[in-house]
């Protein structure tokens, strides 16, 4: 594979009550498919009843699609042997990728307390993951930092002890603006962490929905984007329009700074994250295209 070439990968969460829902996701997932993504992740729900649906899902995706799965696995009530558990049983079925976080709890405005016999954080879970089995370990990272670190020093020196425990590769959060993941990139190769960081992005399809979320994770949404959506709010099928086209913007940006690596938030609907990623592809194909020309000898 040529360095340049794109590697995508799209997360999943598992469906709602209903088989409707299972079989839309299902059908979304088999959507992007097309691109020969490099996994697909599924998040991990804190509740007893939600978890057993991350373990299914991950298994289904194991058994039905050629595609790698990256199981998240959160240390949020929780036991250690309770995690342990389920990331052998992953294991032994042939996943090896996990996406290990701390997780947020449930309840609002309450702090993050470790199950007293859980993994302290998700550095403590890549120690402990790495001694289990041959796991490839991919961790969360915040170019805005987490909401729970005291600054941004506080913030890199935290990623540093979860690469430092065996993490092998940084997924970012969602952010909007490219200078913001460029100065990130910047910060954490500063620091002296040379694993593969991988920009999360999330196109953009309700910005009323985004927009509360943003707030709540820390992400900062730029005012000449908010424009963009301006008077739009009931009419979804623009928003969408407008969300590909911004989404699309961004990781042409990123392209030209060398990031090849792109990890999509679909929230479970395929449309916007493929017409995103159908645009980078025809990009990168007129761009092989270009080169192999200028390298042609003509006679």
């Amino acid at each position: 594979m040529n360095k340049n070439d794109l590697k995508l990968s799209f997360e999943f969460f598992p469906a709602k009550d209903s088989a409707a829902a299972e079989e839309k996701t299902w059908a979304s997932l088999k959507k992007l498919e097309n691109f020969n993504p490099q996994f697909f992740s599924v998040t991990f729900g804190a509740g007893g009843g939600e978890r057993l649906k991350s373990d299914s899902f991950v298994k289904k995706i194991n058994k039905d699609s050629l595609v790698p799965v990256a199981g998240h696995l959160t240390c949020v009530d929780m036991s250690k042997d309770e995690i342990n558990d389920l990331a052998l049983g992953w294991f032994e079925k042939g996943v090896n990728k996990i996406v290990a976080l701390r997780g947020d709890v449930r309840e609002k405005n309450k702090q993050y307390v470790p199950h007293p016999n859980g993994y302290q954080n998700a550095a403590d879970m890549c120690l402990g993951l790495k001694k289990l089995a041959n796991f490839e370990i991919a961790v969360g990272g915040y170019p805005e930092i987490h909401p729970d670190s005291k600054n941004k020093q506080d913030d890199t020196d935290h990623l540093k002890r979860k690469v430092d425990a065996g993490a092998d590769k940084i997924i970012t959060q969602y952010f909007f603006d490219k200078d913001v993941f460029l100065r990130y990139r910047d910060s954490v190769v500063a620091a002296g962490i040379n694993i593969p960081i991988i920009p999360g992005i999330m196109p953009i399809s309700n910005f009323k929905k985004v927009k509360n979320f943003s707030a709540m994770c820390g992400a900062s949404i730029p005012d000449w984007i908010a424009s963009e959506f301006a008077g739009l709010d009931d009419t979804p099928e623009v928003q969408q329009l407008v969300g590909a086209s911004l989404a699309s913007d961004l990781v042409k940006k990123l392209k030209k700074e060398e990031v090849n690596e792109f990890h999509f938030y679909t929230l479970n609907k395929y449309e916007l994250t493929f017409a995103v990623c159908s645009r980078l592809l025809s990009l990168q194909n007129n761009l092989n295209q270009n080169n192999q020309t200028k390298g042609e000898v003509r006679v």
